[in-house]
């Protein structure tokens, strides 16, 4: 929305109000300078709360400063332009919002994303009694978007029908501002698995000449695993309302340094942010974390989480049954380790600024231990 009298575009003059309202520290009571758009679009507006007083003043008092960290400047020019609040001119029309609907979603195959990796493998063949494949991967996957094409508008949006990653574009004039690591960029990718052949009993290194008996209890054992671990998963932070787009959220964007720190808060629920309280007290200045301006999208998965780390192991025996067959039984342990990674998806973590669960995990990435026993028969 440009003014046609010179008072250039509306995300200029609104992210200069809005850091007006960073500076004072969210203050609605400051005194603030005019600004053209303002003045020319909503001139209505002037005077409102007392006499000489100009729009921008009136807007700022009343809508811009008491709700940018409460529902975002989407909301001030609701109130203004299409509730007229204020009251409007007789056959005023609504400059900024369509009568019929809040927002209108369209899916697009304009969007752009990049894979760039490194590959190290390295393979024991089989020799020994031994066989390990080891690989680690460096990489980076960066998109505007990581949503599946078969989701809709609703998959998108934490708390509605699931919840699930943010892909919509923010700001449709300039799409790229939604480019960001992927939700599912793994930095560091490290993977192991081995099958090992004991090497106790007849045949092996050692104790290659004892008899069947001694054979039976000592020989035939092989010993299995699988491992698996990454670097910190990505997220973003949430403002609390809506600055650039009616429906979806802007991203807040850091300012100053913020402390991560993986640790139980005072509710014992796991905290990946070190001082929570000082991030939404810090969001009135505007530090560390501020929110976006008017035009925004914010900074899109620049936190990382917790990765994933798991450890799969199992040994099992093999006992010839002459020629009766074979019996074999195997025990196998699941995240043998008991280690614990967290979800840092939009669905299990606290993102959303100001808010009370911030950085607060609400699910995990891996599973507790877990064991099996099996004992097989062929024939």
């Amino acid at each position: 929305m440009v003014d046609t009298k010179g008072g250039g575009d509306y995300y200029a003059a609104g992210t200069q109000l809005s850091r007006l309202v960073d500076q004072n520290g969210g203050n609605a009571s400051a005194a603030v300078p005019a600004i053209r758009y303002f003045e020319d679009i909503f001139p209505f507006m002037a005077g409102v709360d007392y006499p000489g007083e100009s729009a921008t003043q009136a807007i700022y008092t009343n809508e811009w400063a008491p709700y940018r960290a409460q529902n975002g400047a989407t909301t001030p020019l609701a109130d203004i332009d299409f509730y007229c609040n204020y009251g409007c001119p007789a056959g005023y029309q609504s400059q900024f919002w369509q009568g019929q609907f809040s927002s209108l979603y369209a899916l697009s195959t304009d969007g752009n994303s990049y894979y760039n990796a490194g590959q190290l493998i390295l393979r024991h063949p089989i020799g020994n009694g031994l066989r390990l494949d080891f690989s680690y991967s460096l990489s980076k996957s960066i998109d505007m978007g990581s949503d599946v094409e078969r989701g809709s508008e609703f998959n998108e949006i934490p708390g509605i029908q699931g919840g699930g990653s943010i892909s919509s574009i923010l700001n449709t004039w300039r799409p790229q501002l939604n480019r960001g690591p992927s939700d599912f960029d793994t930095r560091h990718l490290v993977t192991g698995e081995w099958v090992y052949d004991l090497p106790f009993g007849n045949g092996r290194r050692f104790a290659g000449g004892v008899g069947k008996t001694v054979d039976s209890l000592i020989g035939g054992w092989q010993w299995t695993g699988v491992e698996r671990w990454t670097s910190g998963l990505p997220f973003s932070l949430l403002e609390p309302g809506w600055t650039t787009d009616w429906q979806v959220e802007s991203f807040g964007v850091v300012t100053g340094k913020v402390a991560m720190h993986r640790h139980f808060d005072e509710n014992g629920n796991p905290e990946v942010f070190a001082n929570p309280t000082a991030i939404n007290s810090g969001v009135a200045t505007g530090f560390p974390v501020r929110l976006p301006y008017p035009g925004e999208a914010g900074e899109r998965n620049n936190f990382r989480g917790d990765g994933y780390f798991s450890t799969d192991s199992g040994i099992d025996k093999s006992l010839r049954l002459r020629e009766y067959g074979t019996l074999k039984f195997a025990w196998e342990v699941f995240n043998a380790t008991n280690t614990v990674r967290f979800d840092p998806s939009p669905s299990s973590l606290g993102n959303g600024l100001t808010g009370g669960n911030l950085g607060v995990y609400g699910s995990m990435l891996t599973t507790p231990r877990r064991m099996q026993f099996s004992l097989r028969y062929d024939f």
